[in-house]
């Protein structure tokens, strides 16, 4: 054997065992690389080997994307019950303050009765007085919410209004005329409607 026939037979088993070697996934690309990265005569990596390190890796991104899941299910019910805390509270606040309100405004009716009907038999001073003790009572509702609903000029709103009574005018129909008592809401909610008398046409 030749010289030269040698030093083939010497490079075609080296190849062999190369390929032996590797782990059956090589040539991927132009460099031979094999699938752990390495080049093909560099590899001494056996196909069982690279199969145990694939699958602990996909175990490993399974959990991942699995305590991923985990927490943002657990961050959206953490949202979701603080906003329920949220509105459970402000629904127990305003129920309070409607309570209140309620228990309140008959003191205020009483004072806007006793003013009507007292202001021209007393002093100045004393309906001053009278006048300046209703503002302030009205001032403290606003200041928790508690606003009077608006009735003379206004369209009739049976959201709003209550009418008792309707009186030929020359307004225009159905817009109240006259309130009997005041409406009040705290926010958008009604504590209580205002009782008003809406217009009607002349006959």
């Amino acid at each position: 054997m030749s010289k030269k026939d040698k030093e083939q037979k010497h490079f075609e088993n080296n190849n062999m065992k190369k390929e032996e070697n590797c782990c059956g996934k090589c040539h991927k690309n132009d460099k031979h690389e094999c699938h752990c990265h390495e080049k093909c005569e560099n590899c001494s990596c056996s196909k069982p080997e690279c199969e145990k390190e694939i699958d602990k890796i996909q175990n490993l991104t399974a959990q991942v994307e699995e305590w991923q899941n985990k927490y943002l299910r657990a961050y959206a019910d953490a949202e979701n019950s603080k906003r329920r805390s949220e509105i459970d509270a402000k629904n127990l606040v305003d129920y309070k303050v409607s309570n209140f309100a309620r228990d309140m405004l008959p003191l205020f009716d009483n004072l806007s009765l006793a003013i009507a009907s007292i202001k021209d038999s007393v002093d100045e001073n004393v309906l001053t007085g009278l006048k300046a003790v209703m503002s302030n009572f009205e001032t403290s509702l606003n200041r928790n919410g508690i606003t009077k609903i608006e009735t003379i000029g206004k369209d009739f709103d049976p959201a709003l209004h209550r009418v008792v009574s309707q009186i030929e005018s020359d307004a225009k129909p159905d817009s109240i005329i006259q309130e009997f008592q005041s409406g009040w809401k705290l926010g958008d909610k009604v504590i209580r409607e205002a009782m008003v008398a809406t217009a009607k046409p002349k006959k």
